[in-house]
């Protein structure tokens, strides 16, 4: 099973108690540690709940502090409230570095985020002290960028996530103010730098795909209307399904990877992606979307129709790299590029067929989700295919009411292909016994 992957923390703890229990040897442990890029000698450095604990403790500190100086704020005089949150700010960054000097990595790492949360404070409070009515979003630039140094020298993957979260936050709020965020692919060069050549992280890693994804969303947007908000179109619902495509193909690519780390950023993309595939799917399987996105003026229906068609090739061509099956992807695309022509050529009115397409592609992406998680052993592409007909028939109840015989008709439908799959599975590991049995 390829989530495996992504719970080896819990393997590795797991093989200690087969080797106490006798089941397999030290020697097996290792082996079995060593594939998946663990050491099973040092089995304690991978107390993340541990880590988890400490940093969480200290940023509950640190909201705590933060919120008894906001409650008497005003009370406080102005030099000890300036001196104050530097002197607060200084302190808990030399803990930090007295633990680190110390040998206590966990516990300065932790001082050190509460020291960053301090530093973050420091700027609004002193901000609000000398009445500083600036451009406000620069004071989380400030923070962000701040932290960036002890997360680089630290090589902390807490504080690189503390980073990016603020990061976010400057994003957005400064492209709504409608200015541009040009130094947010600073951030997200460190992210990158950080996952792929010091440490490995999950939610970094989708941090950084999320992050390049909005991203792009906002550059395409700042091309077609030549101002620096994030506003969303048509085009950006367009180029946001095309870029799902895209992810789908970098997640076989990276998932064939001989490298571990990089086949567990396959692994974790590629589950994102089916399930970001579904919502998008649930989304327009009513009609109301699709009345909207047909009504809508496209400010740069060439350029839409040259991403559409650019980014699921080079899905492809990953694909194809990777060495993976090409069909369901393939088939995923030219469904999205007939949809986006048949979008931009069609009158409002005609939004039923495109919800009644959309359902239709809800049932057959289920039952994929079911056969492929039968076949290959993978229980996430089961249950996700499961929950999918489950919610398509709810959703459709709701959007049915009133019609119960259309409503009761679907749930037979439903009824039939599960029925049907629970029968497919059964032979299938029949089959699958009795072709080892015969070897």
């Amino acid at each position: 099973m390829r989530l495996i992957r992504l719970l080896k923390r819990d393997l590795a703890k797991e093989s200690g108690e087969w080797v106490e229990a006798g089941i397999i040897s030290t020697q097996q442990a290792e082996a079995i540690c060593a594939r998946y890029g663990l050491d099973y000698n040092k089995l304690s450095e991978y107390s993340l709940g541990y880590t988890v604990l400490i940093g969480l403790g200290y940023l509950f500190i640190g909201l705590a502090v933060i919120t008894l100086l906001s409650a008497n704020w005003d009370d406080i005089p102005r030099g000890l409230r300036m001196s104050g949150l530097i002197a607060l700010t200084l302190a808990s960054q030399l803990l930090a570095l007295k633990k680190f000097t110390d040998g206590q990595q966990s516990q300065a790492t932790g001082l050190f985020l509460l020291g960053c949360l301090f530093y973050g404070a420091a700027i609004m409070l002193i901000a609000q002290i000398y009445h500083i009515d600036e451009h406000y979003p620069d004071g989380i630039l400030w923070w962000a960028l701040g932290v960036l140094p002890f997360a680089f020298f630290l090589e902390s993957s807490s504080l690189t996530l503390l980073a990016v979260a603020l990061a976010f936050i400057w994003f957005f709020v400064e492209s709504a103010l409608g200015y541009f965020p040009g130094l947010f692919l600073v951030f997200m060069g460190f992210t990158a730098w950080h996952i792929f050549r010091v440490k490995q992280s999950l939610i970094l890693f989708l941090a950084l795909m999320i992050g390049l994804g909005f991203w792009s969303e906002y550059l395409l947007a700042w091309l077609m209307r030549d101002h620096y908000r994030l506003d969303f179109g048509p085009e950006n619902v367009a180029f946001g399904v095309s870029l799902i495509i895209l992810y789908a193909g970098m997640a076989e690519w990276l998932g064939s990877s001989a490298d571990r780390m990089l086949k567990d950023y396959g692994t974790v993309l590629g589950m994102w992606v089916l399930r970001f595939a579904m919502i998008m799917l649930f989304v327009f399987s009513f009609e109301d979307p699709w009345r909207e996105l047909l009504a809508a003026e496209w400010e740069q229906s060439g350029l839409t129709i040259a991403l559409a068609v650019g980014l699921p090739l080079l899905a492809l061509v990953l694909v194809h790299l990777a060495r993976r099956r090409i069909a369901p992807l393939a088939v995923l695309a030219v469904y999205f590029i007939v949809a986006l022509f048949a979008v931009l050529n069609v009158s409002d009115y005609l939004g039923i067929y495109f919800q009644i397409a959309d359902n239709i592609i809800l049932i057959i992406f289920g039952i994929w989700l079911l056969v492929r998680g039968i076949k290959d052993g993978l229980t996430h592409y089961f249950f996700l295919g499961v929950s999918t007909i489950l919610v398509t028939g709810l959703l459709r109840y709701i959007d049915l009411v009133g019609d119960y015989v259309g409503a009761a008709l679907l749930f037979m439908i439903f009824a039939v292909i599960l029925l049907a799959t629970a029968r497919y599975w059964k032979l299938y590991k029949k089959k699958m016994r009795e072709g080892s049995g015969h070897e």
